[in-house]
């Protein structure tokens, strides 16, 4: 086994918490990116629908 000192624990510790942050932000950014693509499709289907509805009558 490695036999490291103390402070070498405490900076891989420092680089795991900033790639475990930086991984979880970019999955947190993907999935609200795609949440608010599908929102904006969402609102632009129901206006196109109630324009549609609006000239047919």
């Amino acid at each position: 086994m490695i036999d490291l000192d103390q402070e070498t624990w405490i900076y891989l510790s420092i680089i795991a918490v900033f790639l475990a942050y930086f991984l979880w932000n970019s999955r947190r950014t993907k999935r609200l990116k795609k949440e608010r693509k599908n929102k904006n499709f969402r609102r632009r289907y129901m206006e196109r629908k109630q324009e549609r509805e609006s000239d047919s009558i």
